[in-house]
């Protein structure tokens, strides 16, 4: 964690037992208070700190801006709601609220586990993060001294950045809760969401008040009742992973050895309630994304209709795999629709990523770009490929690759965009399940369907640490990064081979098998270990 390296004379205010003050940053500097145009307005229950000035420059220096902070506290509970206005001669590009001289404590609601004590460096946590700590912007303490568990969470009903950074300070720590506008949305003038600030006996009490406020904020329906679940996918209790071909152009298993597999998986486990999900069907897998079709070395297009005809055929389901936001620059035209709708981040910059493809142990290989599934000239590329090939070929599922990351894109909306590529996806397509990667609170309202995250290799999953808040409304199932029961292989770049080839049971996790080259042969027990899970999850859970 990097940190000024002076005081910053930024006054701060007292109210009960909160000791705060507010930062504004701009994209050229940061400022605070003016203290001797501060004035505090206070009564029981409310106080109302307002600034006619900034200062900058630690201290130094002055600026003509505006901050009004508002302080709420209910009576009931004792949290304490705070909303922040300011205003300045520049765009604003975010506000800090510090709390200070908080109780150093652990946190509970972390993935993929509790952490005990926060480290003596300090720690930032960033939402909405899909794969690794945040699924919704709340955090819960480990009991403080008098029993009650903190919290902190924000009340921005917005798909917005928040940063979460935990100061060790001596004995205690500053947490500071850090809200940016959405870069599209960015001026002079801004008005931060209520955070709200309280300590509850049980953190399940949080838990639970946070996740409806979730739902009604991005009005989530129930698994049950949800109109972008088709019937056949409520049926689900197995996914396959049937890796098909690498990025190097190894070939796992071609359409044909692929419907061998289906015709022995079918026999296993009833194919009704089984997805056969297929990463790398186009070719080399991600050096394809953006020009999807059937690939000639794996029995191009008559193959591949066999396979996805002869999957739905047995009443299973196909659900072939695309990027939503990462495409090759070779592509036919990227140019005229992929150049124009590369991911820029908030200030202005471009940013490109890659993995490790090939084990050169290098990421910059430079032929992939982060595109912006909100950009109408991707999207539209995106939406017209996927559903022509859906009316040639009827597969009943789409995943779409990396589909809950997010980003602060000045030129489009990322969360929105995402959303509006999905509905268009469905739109008359009743029975065309939509699936994604990852998951944080609102993309429940998008995919209902996801493949959980990882960390490292450790598997995390959505349903952690209060399951109602992800299994009411949403189910998830293996990443790919999950080995295959034979030798551990991945299939993909994620790890390579992983010692985990089986999901946990639980009602939000669908029982998935890695499938590669050999599988069958060398994993037979843990390919059966895991198809009597999913028997067990289709008796306990549908």
């Amino acid at each position: 964690m990097q940190d000024l390296s002076f005081h910053f004379d930024n006054p701060r205010f007292t109210f009960h037992d909160l000791t705060f003050s507010v930062w504004i940053y701009t994209y050229e500097n940061v400022y605070g208070l003016q203290a001797p145009l501060a004035e505090a307005q206070l009564n029981e229950n409310e106080l109302e700190v307002r600034s006619a000035g900034l200062t900058w420059a630690g201290g130094q220096e002055s600026s003509p801006g505006e901050c009004i902070c508002r302080l709420r506290r209910s009576p009931q509970d004792g949290s304490v709601q705070v909303e922040v206005r300011a205003s300045h001669t520049q765009k604003i590009r975010c506000i800090k609220l510090t709390l200070h001289d908080r109780p150093r404590l652990g946190l509970l609601n972390l993935r993929p586990g509790p952490l005990e004590a926060i480290p003596d460096d300090g720690l930032i946590l960033n939402y909405p993060e899909a794969w690794q700590e945040m699924l919704t912007p709340l955090l819960v303490f480990t009991p403080g001294p008098d029993g009650r568990c903190p919290y902190v969470r924000s009340l921005d009903n917005h798909v917005r950045e928040k940063r979460f950074a935990l100061v060790p300070r001596g004995d205690g720590m500053d947490v500071e809760l850090i809200w940016e506008e959405d870069a599209v949305r960015q001026k002079r003038q801004t008005v931060v969401p209520a955070w709200e600030i309280g300590a509850v006996e049980q953190p399940e009490t949080i838990y639970a008040r946070h996740a409806l406020w979730v739902e009604n904020a991005y009005n989530l329906r129930p698994w049950e009742t949800r109109r972008d679940v088709p019937a056949w996918a409520r049926r689900t209790a197995l996914v396959v992973a049937l890796h098909m071909q690498h990025y190097t152009g190894y070939i796992f298993n071609d359409y044909a050895q692929a419907l061998d597999l289906v015709d022995w998986f079918s026999t296993q486990f009833p194919a009704e309630n089984t997805i056969f999900y297929l990463p790398g069907w186009e070719g080399r897998y991600y050096w394809q994304y953006g020009d999807y079709r059937p690939d000639e070395r794996m029995g191009g297009e008559a193959g591949f209709a066999a396979l996805v005809n002869g999957i739905q055929r047995r009443g299973a389901a196909c659900m072939p795999m695309f990027g939503i936001n990462v495409v090759n620059k070779n592509s036919p035209g990227f140019e005229q629709w992929g150049a124009p709708s590369q991911r820029i981040q908030a200030s202005g910059n471009r940013c490109e990523s890659s993995v490790d493809w090939d084990g050169s142990r290098d990421y910059d290989l430079g032929w992939g770009a982060m595109v912006n599934p909100g950009a109408p000239g991707w999207q539209n590329r995106l939406v017209e490929q996927i559903l022509s090939l859906h009316e040639r070929y009827q597969f009943k599922g789409v995943f779409l690759d990396i589909s809950a990351i997010w980003w602060n894109d000045p030129n489009f909306h990322v969360y929105e965009g995402t959303a509006e590529l999905v509905r268009r996806l469905r739109s008359g397509r009743d029975d065309l399940l939509v699936a994604g990667e990852a998951w944080y609170d609102a993309m429940g309202a998008v995919t209902p369907l996801v493949q959980c995250g990882h960390r490292s290799g450790c598997m995390t999953w959505p349903d952690v640490p209060y399951p109602p808040a992800f299994d009411t409304y949403c189910r998830s199932f293996g990443h790919l990064c999950l080995g295959d029961p034979g030798r551990g292989s991945t299939g993909v770049h994620e790890l390579g081979y992983n010692p985990t080839w089986q999901t946990p049971l639980r009602k939000g996790i669908i029982p998935t098998v890695t499938v590669v080259d050999g599988t069958l042969e060398a994993g037979r027990a843990g390919v059966e270990a895991i198809l009597e899970q999913a028997r067990q999850y289709k008796e306990k859970f549908l």
